[in-house]
């Protein structure tokens, strides 16, 4: 327990330590040189550091997510617009690539030299494709262009593709031999035959009555001097199957030279589809089996005309 005198001893010591240490906080300010303000904001700063850096830490992995969302916005827009540029530089190539097909089929027309080309003919686009209903053509010329039903139909190499069935004034149907209701007259070698398409199939059948001899696989199809469809000798396909005669008849399978699926230009001959007219423009006419009747003369002669 503490008495007066003690008591009396200890208040001037404290009030001396208190001098003391105001006088020694006095002259390490000055030597320091920063004054009482600085030290101050030094230990303000030394205080609010720490919570400066927790701050950081949680602050800006925000700031960086916000900037890495908004590049990915921008990148999004770019790639929209590089898609677009994209889709209207590829329209621009599939336009150029028909143009460039339409022109080597041009260049084709100039030297095609198949049979029966030397015929007036009217090239034609076609505007509809096959469909699954029945597989028709659809062409941009028409009656005042001079086609008429039954006209027969090649493509740019001259291979058989149909012939015209039905007319309107701007447009025309054409029916491939591939769908047709009718076969057509042909020859394999020196051997007569008919063909017929095959319902689901882009292969057509060929029946030859009267066979001598087997035809072979490559073998090409012609048309016969007896088709009232189109001019004897176009090419129509070649044969897929070897086949042998069986008891005077043979059948196998024929790849039509043609395909409807692609066709985008097609030539209408002016070829009359019937005798009479055929007589007229100086074409070979069936008459009877085993005989053929021409214009250049009267006279009757044996075999396949």
């Amino acid at each position: 327990m503490l008495t007066d005198e003690s008591r009396g001893r200890t208040t001037p010591t404290l009030i001396t330590l208190v001098v003391l240490g105001l006088l020694l906080m006095t002259f390490h300010v000055r030597l320091d040189g920063g004054g009482v303000v600085g030290v101050m904001r030094s230990g303000a700063q030394a205080i609010i550091s720490p919570i400066q850096e927790a701050a950081a830490f949680g602050v800006n992995p925000v700031v960086d997510l916000v900037d890495s969302l908004s590049n990915v916005a921008s990148l999004r827009e770019e790639n929209l617009a590089l898609r677009a540029q994209l889709a209207e530089r590829e329209a621009d190539l599939v336009g150029l690539q028909d143009q460039m097909a339409r022109l080597e089929t041009f260049e084709q027309l100039y030297d095609l030299g198949d049979a029966g080309t030397e015929l007036p003919r009217t090239v034609a686009n076609v505007i509809g494709s096959p469909d699954f209903l029945d597989g028709a053509l659809i062409i941009d010329k028409g009656a005042t262009d001079g086609i008429a039903p039954g006209q027969p139909v090649i493509d740019s190499q001259g291979y058989v593709v149909g012939s015209v069935h039905e007319v309107t004034s701007g447009t025309a149907t054409v029916v491939p031999i591939v769908v047709g209701s009718s076969g057509v007259q042909v020859i394999v070698g020196d051997q007569k035959g008919v063909l017929m398409p095959q319902v689901g199939s882009e292969l057509m059948r060929l029946e030859v009555f009267g066979a001598r001899d087997p035809v072979l696989v490559n073998d090409r199809v012609l048309t016969s001097a007896g088709s009232v469809s189109f001019p004897v000798g176009l090419a129509v396909g070649r044969v897929v199957e070897d086949a042998a005669p069986v008891s005077d008849s043979l059948t196998t399978t024929v790849q039509p030279f043609a395909d409807p699926d692609t066709l985008r230009l097609v030539i209408v001959l002016a070829w009359p589809p019937d005798p009479i007219s055929a007589s007229d423009q100086g074409i070979v006419e069936p008459v009877e089996e085993g005989t053929t009747t021409t214009t250049t003369g009267s006279t009757t002669t044996e075999g396949d005309g």
